[in-house]
């Protein structure tokens, strides 16, 4: 995504919802999608949407409902060096799917 739009706002920007959908279908038939396509080059934003929308839709969060207040306490730590202990601490308590 980063090699082939531009950086500044391209998680926030949504693709076109045709793309979107044409992209999930690939996805979705078991099939590795071609991201080279020029479909997917030219709206290069459909594939951080779709990306987007497959962690919004997971049952448990990647960083878990069970972790929640864990993260939240590391990152308002105000030593960036003691957050980023805590952070890594946390992350190594996540499930092993979900630290993958």
């Amino acid at each position: 995504v980063e090699q082939h739009g531009v950086v500044d706002g391209i998680y926030r920007l949504s693709g076109v919802s045709s793309n979107i959908q044409r992209l999930r279908q690939e996805f979705d038939s078991d099939r590795c999608p071609d991201l080279q396509k020029d479909v997917y080059l030219q709206d290069i934003h459909c594939v951080s949407s779709l990306c987007k929308a497959y962690f919004r839709e997971l049952p448990n969060p990647l960083l878990t409902y069970q972790l929640y207040d864990r993260f939240a306490d590391a990152v308002a730590i105000q030593m960036e060096e003691a957050r980023l202990v805590k952070i890594k601490e946390v992350l190594k308590e996540l499930p092993v799917p979900h630290y993958r």
